[in-house]
């Protein structure tokens, strides 16, 4: 029976030589990883999502061997296993009141460290209004940003076509620009 040993993104097969498995964690490890973290924001939830899928893959690596492109697989694998794990979490969102006013409040900072800390709100802001997006925009722009997909790859994993993915991009993005404009325009 196989051993799989997973750290850091790695699985090392006792007692098998390199196969389809250890060259798909080895090539798209950090892309599994990008794309459990965009959707669940934290690390150590994105950390075990990427080791589920691995153990996913290990589990189904038969198929593996017929995947004709193991990266687009692997990003729809990930990509379940991190809704599937965000779906057990509560979800944490701010109304428009508490953003204006988190925004308001970054702008008043200016020293370095602060705004170190402004890039991080501002993040949690712009999180918090893309998890407000119906979700066929936020699961096509977390892919396409955080996982860094081509609209192509973004249309396999989510199942819709490519045409369809560039329309929800880019509809998305003028939903959150309009939001940040109108939060600019009440401050």
């Amino acid at each position: 029976m196989t051993e799989a040993v997973i750290s850091n993104g790695a699985i090392s097969l006792a007692g098998v030589k390199e196969d389809g498995l250890e060259a798909a964690v080895r090539d798209h490890a950090r892309l599994v990883y990008r794309i459990a973290y965009s959707v669940l924001r934290n690390h150590h939830d994105a950390e075990d999502a990427t080791q589920e899928t691995f153990m996913r893959v290990l589990r189904y690596r038969r198929k593996l061997e017929g995947i004709d492109d193991p990266k687009t697989w692997l990003a729809r694998v990930a990509w379940r296993v991190a809704v599937e794990r965000g779906k057990k979490q509560p979800d944490v969102s701010l109304n428009e009141q508490e953003t204006g006013k988190a925004l308001s409040e970054l702008r008043a900072q200016l020293a370095s460290a602060e705004e170190s800390l402004l890039g991080q709100e501002m993040s949690a802001l712009l999180e918090s209004l893309i998890s407000k997006l119906p979700e066929s925009l936020h699961d096509a722009i977390r892919l396409s940003t955080v996982g860094e997909l081509a609209p192509g790859e973004i249309a396999r994993v989510l199942g819709t076509t490519e045409s369809s993915v560039r329309s929800r991009v880019f509809r998305a993005r003028q939903i959150l620009k309009e939001k940040l404009a109108a939060l600019e325009v009440r401050k």
